[in-house]
């Protein structure tokens, strides 16, 4: 193994300290409670495990949510040459991304960050099989020229896996501009490296908010730091529980170091006598009931993260069932901004791929700019159609707005609402003959039955 990439698969520094927060984020998503064992049933009493999984299902509310309103049921592409969105459907498809889509927002608004690779299937042999998959976010880690950040030097991919034999190996993946090489146990594998036709780095690194920092932020990560102090509660209060489970002995009038002479009692083995009458064992006790103010304090935490995370508004919504449409439209304007800006992000990385996975599919130098696709989302809410064409007929009707405009505003291109407006005159002028033709022969039957 050459020095460089011996160097690499070593890395450590700040990426122990980002899986570490992974790690974290993803007990918070499943509701894992750090409370030993021995403390259990007294927590379970007192019903700290049923406060404790309260705050952390609402980072498994929040991240569910976003995942649900960024992606809704189906992602459509719009590109300018027709034979793109084709193309791209096509590697969707191979790609399974449709499946992928709610795992790649479930990291990134989680984690803070997402990743998608793409390959080449065909291994260098014949036609530019190109896919897209959803990495794991804990498993990579991108490197980044730091004065272009846009500009990636190398990615790594790396995890564990176990083999016929029951025996764990580690396998890497790095990822060059023109290469892909392959390590099991840090010795490069059979046939590796191998060439891709990607011009570049096959590894996108799609940040969930994104604020110029090397790693992205977590969609929760305004309260972030409320859910980590009552994780520290219950951690506080488990070694309350285990202080009164093996309790510690303070001892009076004996130095240090020194052994103490002890005289066991005649008649009851849990009865000791010290030999120095100045000596003295006490147990060191807690004064007061703790768990109950704790109690208290995480439930106030409770209610301050239910007003800062705008995806539990849906929640207050169901128990108001007497609010106008303008109050509901408040109530949801920071849910719509941040799905918004969520969407924003994640159709950038998508775009990326697809454009990486186009140029090697045409086998093209071209930027990557001459490969232009849009990520088109579905409507966050539910529409209201009703209020809708009550709203354009009263724009119609106060000549504000023209039929093409309204068209337009439904996201017709130019040429397809000059098409929709021709059909639609074609029709009325087909109906207005019918009504014509029927008027006439009515009235000239009339003028027969008075003759």
């Amino acid at each position: 193994m050459d020095p460089i990439t011996e160097s690499l698969l070593a890395i450590k520094g700040d990426q122990q300290e980002r899986l570490n927060r992974y790690a974290l984020n993803w007990a918070f998503y499943r509701g894992k409670q750090y409370v030993h064992e021995m403390g259990m049933e007294y927590a379970k009493e007192h019903k700290l495990f049923k406060e404790m999984r309260k705050v952390f299902g609402f980072v498994t509310q929040t991240v569910d949510t976003d995942a649900r309103l960024v992606m809704k049921r189906q992602l459509r592409i719009k590109a300018e040459k027709e034979n793109f969105a084709d193309d791209i459907y096509d590697i969707w498809e191979r790609s399974n991304i449709q499946a992928e889509k709610y795992k790649l927002v479930r990291y990134g608004a989680n984690l803070g960050d997402a990743y998608l690779i793409v390959q080449d299937l065909s291994d260098g042999i014949g036609k530019v099989v190109p896919r897209i998959i959803v990495a794991n976010s804990e498993d990579m880690y991108v490197e980044q020229d730091p004065d272009d950040q846009t500009n990636v030097l190398w990615a790594r991919q790396s995890y564990t896996f176990i083999d016929e034999r029951n025996v764990p190996h580690t396998r890497d993946w790095l990822y060059w501009p023109d290469r892909v090489e392959r390590y099991t146990d840090y010795k490069m594998d059979e046939g590796y490296p191998i060439s891709h036709p990607f011009n570049e780095v096959p590894v996108i690194h799609i940040k969930t908010l994104d604020i110029g920092e090397k790693w992205g932020l977590c969609s929760w990560h305004n309260v972030q730091s409320q859910i980590d102090y009552v994780n520290e509660l219950g951690s506080f209060a488990n070694k309350i529980m285990l202080r009164y489970a093996d309790p510690t002995l303070v001892g009076v009038g004996i130095s240090p170091g020194t052994s103490i002479p002890i005289r066991r009692g005649i008649n009851s083995d849990n009865i000791y006598y010290l030999s120095n009458p100045e000596s003295d064992l006490r147990i060191l006790e807690y004064q007061g009931n703790v768990l109950p103010q704790m109690m208290d304090m995480i439930k106030e935490i409770s209610a301050n993260i239910k007003d800062q995370l705008p995806e539990l508004s849906l929640t207050k919504l169901r128990d108001s069932s007497q609010l106008s449409g303008y109050a509901v439209s408040l109530h949801l304007a920071d849910l719509i901004a941040k799905v918004e800006e969520l969407r924003g992000n994640f159709a950038n990385g998508i775009e990326w791929a697809n454009s990486l996975c186009l140029r090697a599919l045409k086998r093209s130098d071209a930027p990557l700019e001459e490969f232009e696709n849009h990520v088109v989302y579905e409507d966050i809410l539910p529409e209201d159609l009703q209020l809708k064409l009550t709203s354009y007929g009263q724009m119609l009707a106060m000549r504000i707005e023209s039929r093409k405009g309204i068209l337009l505003r439904q996201g017709l291109t130019e040429e397809e609402a000059e098409a929709k407006l021709q059909e639609i005159d074609e029709e009325a002028m087909a109906d207005y003959d019918t009504f014509f033709l029927q008027n006439r022969d009515s009235e000239a039957e009339e003028e027969e039955e008075e003759e």
